[in-house]
């Protein structure tokens, strides 16, 4: 005769469930974090930080307990519909933007409205109404479009940018217009193995031309493939939520604001030496690289 389970649990120990780990998350979560929480569905919950140490914070949790940590207001990668997810607001509580002096130099923070950059003349009027903040704007601004094209090297001059471990980095020219060096391990870590993926033959076969126009990725290894113009600040444009959390950006005002770019269609030769397998490998070591346990969300995979 066996043993009923509530005995052989006293014995032997309970084993956690789903349900037990999701409570230990939401716990923390409440206790570390000053802003509200609150529960989406049965493993989904949001918060609305009220400092930037909640995000720091949440990010810690997240990672402590498994659980993705996602920009709200993006979509979901069918990889990621099955796990738990914190939906993080951008950071509305302190999204100002603010002039560095006479530089001509203006500090963005990630939950700064649209609207609020539009009147300070750093985006144009015609972005998408559907990216509300600065943050949304950045993770899906220019995606599949080659940054040749885009105007950010006059605009965007660098990023302060949450890796997915936690350190805070600033993003910026690098090279010979460096001018921030890198001053995290973690960054000093990553940079390289980008550049490396940036070399891949079947990546530099693709024609020319027309990517200039198109760019075969979905992140944007383009930023570092012209040696006298690279900004690392443009590598992670796009990055869809999955490849840490953007902090801040720093501009520089010009006459004309940052405009989106018309979308035309890619010519016969768009991705000519990389087939939709070597491009969703790319994005793989991409992502390996830069969120190797998996903390932020997944982009949707590619398809032809």
């Amino acid at each position: 005769m066996s043993e009923p389970s509530s005995r052989r649990s006293f014995l032997l120990g309970r084993q956690a469930t789903a349900d037990d780990r999701w409570a230990k998350f939401l716990s923390q979560l409440r206790r570390d974090c000053r802003g509200p929480v609150k529960l989406v569905t049965d493993y989904q919950a949001y918060l609305n930080p009220l400092q930037l140490d909640d995000v720091i914070q949440a990010r810690r949790v997240c990672q402590t307990h498994d659980v993705i940590l996602a920009l709200d207001g993006l979509a979901l990668s069918p990889k990621d519909q099955s796990k738990p997810v914190l939906w993080l607001q951008a950071g509305s509580a302190w999204g100002t933007v603010l002039p560095l002096g006479d530089t001509g130099l203006w500090r963005v923070d990630a939950g700064c409205p649209v609207a609020v950059a539009k009147a300070a003349g750093l985006l144009a009027a015609d972005w998408p109404e559907t990216m509300t903040n600065v943050a949304q704007w950045f993770a899906t601004a220019f995606r599949g479009q080659s940054l040749a094209q885009t105007g950010l090297s006059d605009h965007l001059v660098r990023v302060d940018w949450m890796l997915p471990d936690g350190t805070i980095e600033v993003f910026g020219a690098f090279g010979t217009s460096d001018s921030q060096p890198l001053s995290s391990l973690a960054a000093q870590k990553v940079v390289p193995r980008l550049f490396e993926l940036s070399t891949t033959p079947a990546l530099n076969a693709t024609d020319q031309t027309d990517r200039n126009k198109h760019w075969p990725l979905q992140y944007h290894l383009d930023a570092l493939m012209n040696p006298a113009a690279v900004n690392l600040a443009h590598c992670l444009i796009g990055h869809g939520g999955s490849l840490g959390w953007l902090v801040a950006a720093t501009f520089k005002h010009t006459q004309t604001p940052l405009q989106p770019i018309e979308i035309s269609t890619p010519s016969p030769n768009h991705g000519k030496g990389l087939g939709l397998s070597e491009r969703c490998e790319l994005e793989r070591a991409i992502k390996q690289i830069m969120d190797p346990d998996g903390v932020f969300m997944s982009l949707p995979p590619q398809t032809e």
